[in-house]
């Protein structure tokens, strides 16, 4: 008996400090948890009032709450994303495909490379036919404008695509902004066709197997092509990229696993070794312009690389042609604080960069602002007047949208899809919508 009741003693204080452990955590905070990644929806504290109290929604939302902020919860979360992983081979993060022998994909590019996405003929021809137009004033006022088109991950390896996510072939977005390129005789790069060219004869990986973008060893060759092609535009001599070496690791830079570190496992996934360029810029009686990028994330590794800065006497880098990096000296950060046509005035090459599932957003509108600022100037000017941006109603509209629950976490998906942060995110929702609400009271 005596024996009995000492494992039922045990057994007691196991279970209570498995009860309160996570309890103790939550208010000290003693254990410090590496915290999760990608779309992590946030629930925010819920205020109280006594109408919330008798309607039974304070109750509610304070559940919601706790359920989120318990100790240990991010090391819950990894093991239960890890035991989906290990016995079903599922990823709990928004969009990311399990593909053959490990490799991952997000599911927009799986549709780009089957054309699930297209757009139709017409209305990329007319995009490209304004987008000529624009091109030819740029170079009538000695400036160039060069189309970048960046390969998927899906069409790079499609060999790896689940069975369950294959379908019929048809046709792509890519396949007519590279036709209609041409056709009209654009300035461009079709870097999706020269990475499947190189595909069984590069001498290191131009993809990873847990990233989305490409490799660093392909981003300097991307980076390296498209300085050259700029330069042949140009008839000029621009910075050269020298190759120092390249240095093989197993420990992978960010990119080169950003899926699976938004997958929050507890173990890493098995990869290869990866190739890091080291790379310097020759600038020695070179001609440095200045230049102008609209593009996506694809173009963060060559922007965090450092190279624009030394290639380029200026370079600004418009994300999503929304978010200007660097921040301008005046304080501008944003598209919509700054005036086209002046920017397009005082640069001397802009380049359009986009991925393969990208292109179906039309490189973010500024094809057609381009088009409106040359050629249909009144209707830029109404359409795109700038406003002043009042910095108290930007940081009210941020106030109201982290109040509501359910907006928030959109807006949360929508940073995680754009690979920006949340702060950014919410920036450029707010100043979306003040613009509108003072477009719609004129």
């Amino acid at each position: 008996m005596k024996k009995e009741a000492g494992i039922n003693k045990t057994l007691f204080i196991i279970l209570m400090i498995i009860l309160y452990t996570p309890m103790v955590q939550q208010i000290t905070h003693i254990v410090n948890e590496t915290p999760l990644r990608g779309a992590i929806k946030k629930v925010n504290k819920p205020y109280f009032t006594w109408h919330d109290w008798f309607s039974g929604k304070y109750q509610a939302d304070a559940e919601k709450y706790l359920n989120t902020h318990f100790g240990f919860r991010n090391a819950m979360v990894r093991v239960n994303n890890q035991i989906y992983y290990t016995l079903f081979k599922k990823a709990k993060a928004n969009g990311v495909i399990i593909g053959k022998k490990n490799y991952l994909y997000e599911y927009s590019y799986i549709d780009a490379y089957y054309g699930t996405d297209f757009l139709g003929k017409d209305s990329i021809y007319r995009q490209l036919k304004k987008l000529k137009a624009v091109q030819d004033t740029l170079e009538a006022q000695g400036k160039t404008l060069l189309l970048v088109m960046a390969p998927g991950k899906a069409t790079f390896f499609p060999e790896y695509i689940p069975d369950r996510y294959k379908r019929n072939k048809g046709v792509t977005n890519l396949q007519y902004f590279a036709k209609y390129a041409s056709k009209l005789g654009i300035n461009h790069i079709n870097l999706s066709k020269w990475f499947l060219m190189m595909k069984d004869t590069a001498r290191y990986a131009l993809y990873p197997k847990t990233g989305i973008h490409w490799s660093y060893y392909g981003m300097a060759l991307a980076a390296d092509t498209i300085i050259k092609t700029v330069e042949k535009l140009r008839g000029t001599d621009m910075p050269d990229i020298i190759w120092k070496g390249i240095k093989m690791s197993s420990k992978l830079k960010n990119t080169d696993r950003d899926i699976e570190r938004g997958m929050n496992l507890i173990f890493h996934l098995k990869n290869n070794p990866m190739p890091y360029p080291q790379l310097e810029v020759d600038t020695t009686g070179k001609n440095r312009l200045n230049a102008i990028v609209i593009a996506d994330s694809y173009y963060w590794q060559i922007f965090s690389a450092k190279l624009p800065h030394r290639i380029f006497n200026k370079q600004e880098f418009w994300f999503y042609n929304k978010q200007i990096f660097p921040k301008r000296k005046d304080g501008t950060s944003w598209t919509n604080e700054s005036d086209l046509l002046s920017d397009l005035n005082n640069t001397d090459i802009v380049i359009l960069l986009c991925t393969e599932p990208v292109l179906k957003r039309l490189f973010w509108g500024f094809i057609d602002n381009a088009y409106e600022a040359y050629f249909q100037p009144d209707k830029y000017k109404k359409n795109h007047s700038k406003i002043n941006i009042d910095k108290t109603k930007i940081a009210r509209i941020i106030e109201k949208i982290k109040n509501n629950e359910k907006w928030y976490n959109k807006e949360i998906e929508k940073a995680e899809q754009k690979n920006i942060s949340i702060d950014s995110m919410l920036k450029l929702d707010a100043v979306y919508l003040l613009r509108k609400r003072e477009k719609d009271n004129k």
